[in-house]
């Protein structure tokens, strides 16, 4: 299909089906609600708590959007933590010709690497390659190690490819937020250290620059620059960061059409981004 795709993006918190303490509630129907309202060709979900043993939360995912005319089939990573991440993809329009987890299990939250393509392509036109990501939240240090991972495998399968999710760390060139408003185990974990109680606080942007120095492009800023629209950096989690986001290979750069946040849906923003198939560049196999 060549024209806009919409890719989506959201952090379920616990799949939508539990608290912070494991009591059930019910926040995928909104979310399934939301879904089926911004009809993304390709879905990035993480937070999928309990899709790992229970595969019945799996098929009740696939049967709600069914049902609100907008399926999507879900290719779920594995996850030592139980906080499942997913690549879904509308079948219409989109299929799937492989689905990589070899090592999901050098991350805390697992990640899987999908090649989806085109219903109508031929098989030796080449794919796009999609990552939905959970780095650590405990670490930049450690989510820097993950996003480099996730990075070389984007690169792997043709170079054209989209990295996505909750990223957990602060990005390139957005503007510090209040620190002394943000929990300070937030701050521990995504600050640089300090050598005294005076020195104020600043974010640690270690995972951008891995993403940068990959040669992706982080999608809200580069639209807020190129757009002139500022609000693109807006945070999107309660920790008043920006670390739901997407990052795309330079074949995806002059394709991107617009990005925006839908609040309200758990403890992040959704995010939503639009891009024009027909004009990806060139893809590339690196030797």
């Amino acid at each position: 299909m060549a024209g806009p795709w919409t890719v989506m993006s959201v952090n379920t918190q616990y799949g939508g089906r539990f608290d912070s303490d494991g009591r059930p509630v019910d926040r995928w129907g909104p979310i399934a609600d939301a879904i089926a309202s911004v009809e993304p060709h390709i879905l990035l979900a993480q937070e999928l708590t309990g899709w790992g043993h229970d595969p019945r939360l799996h098929a009740a995912a696939e049967r709600s959007l069914q049902r609100r005319g907008w399926p999507l089939r879900f290719l779920v990573a594995p996850s030592a933590t139980g906080f499942h991440t997913a690549v879904a993809y509308q079948p219409e329009v989109l299929c799937w010709r492989q689905y990589e987890t070899k090592y999901a299990h050098l991350t805390d939250n697992g990640y899987g690497v999908a090649v989806l393509a085109d219903v109508d392509a031929d098989e030796d036109e080449p794919g796009l390659t999609v990552i939905s990501a959970h780095l650590s939240a405990y670490s930049t240090q450690a989510a820097a190690q993950e996003a480099q991972r996730m990075a070389v495998r984007l690169h792997r399968y043709g170079g054209r490819g989209i990295l996505g999710g909750d990223i957990n760390n602060m990005p390139l060139g957005d503007r510090e937020p209040d620190w002394a408003a943000v929990p300070p185990y937030n701050r521990s974990a995504r600050c640089l250290p300090r050598t005294g109680p005076d020195e104020p606080w600043r974010g640690n942007r270690a995972v951008g620059e891995v993403l940068a120095n990959a040669g992706l492009v982080d999608v809200a800023a580069h639209l807020a620059d190129t757009q002139h629209r500022p609000e693109l950096r807006a945070a999107t989690g309660r920790g008043r960061v920006r670390v739901d986001q997407y990052h795309v290979t330079e074949p995806l750069r002059d394709a991107l059409l617009d990005y925006e946040r839908l609040p309200g849906l758990s403890d992040h923003d959704a995010i939503v981004m639009r891009l024009d198939s027909a004009r990806l560049g060139a893809a590339r196999v690196w030797d």
